[in-house]
């Protein structure tokens, strides 16, 4: 073999090497980049304009969110005390009937999460929370999305405003429930309860009490069904 024809191989030997080594780099970074932006794609989409941003935050107040973990928290335990101390209205939880009936079938609130829209005025809130719900004798954790809380700071405190709203604080909310991404949100839990339905006869029987509960009393709002199957449970 001549003296050219070995250079030759030498430098296709050490080009292949090189190229080796490039794609031992490359590869472990593309790997990376791709888990990155599986992991966060919605916010990577919306940082370079290809999705549009959503008219709520997602826990996006550290505050906000422990007032309304620490809220359904002590809703499932009866905790009056705390109730009281999270309310601009302490007074409706003087009686706590409503509150241990609720509490007999939804037992806890896990996964909670806040999607927060500005009120209408400074520092405050409406708070949509969608959760993981625990209900008694049931074997699935569904979904839930509890009617909108208006959140004010009040003295350096945010607190759940479960005073008479005024006409001007109960439009917006109605407003707002009408915007698109609530009602997708809206969509999203009733996917979540249809497989549920579809997959968990436990939870299936319980729904099916509460649809006729509601055809019964005509009775619209979840809170409201759940309370009257807790008052028939007894």
């Amino acid at each position: 073999m001549s003296e050219s024809s070995n250079n030759r191989r030498e430098k296709q030997l050490k080009m292949r090497k090189r190229l080796l080594i490039m794609w031992a780099i490359f590869i472990p970074v593309l790997i990376v980049v791709i888990i990155f932006f599986i992991k966060n794609k919605d916010e990577v989409m919306e940082d370079i304009g290809l999705k549009e941003a959503h008219i709520y935050e997602v826990d996006a107040n550290p505050e906000v969110n422990k007032l309304i973990t620490d809220y359904f928290t002590a809703y499932a335990a009866c905790d009056q005390m705390t109730l009281k101390n999270l309310v601009v209205d302490p007074s409706q939880y003087d009686d706590m009937t409503i509150v241990q009936k609720k509490a007999e079938v939804v037992t806890g609130y896990n996964n909670i999460k806040c999607y927060t829209i500005k009120g209408l005025t400074e520092d405050t809130l409406v708070v949509y929370t969608v959760a993981n719900i625990s209900i008694a004798n049931v074997v699935s954790t569904p979904l839930d999305m509890n009617p909108a809380l208006y959140v004010i700071k009040k003295d350096g405190k945010y607190l759940i405003d479960n005073s008479a709203l005024s006409k001007e604080v109960t439009d917006y909310i109605a407003a707002m429930n009408q915007k698109a991404d609530i009602v997708d949100l809206m969509q999203m839990v009733k996917d979540d309860q249809e497989k549920c339905i579809a997959e968990d006869e436990t939870f299936r029987n319980f729904y099916n009490r509460l649809t006729d509960n509601q055809s019964s009393s005509g009775n619209s709002g979840t809170e409201q069904q759940t309370t009257q199957a807790a008052t028939e449970a007894q």
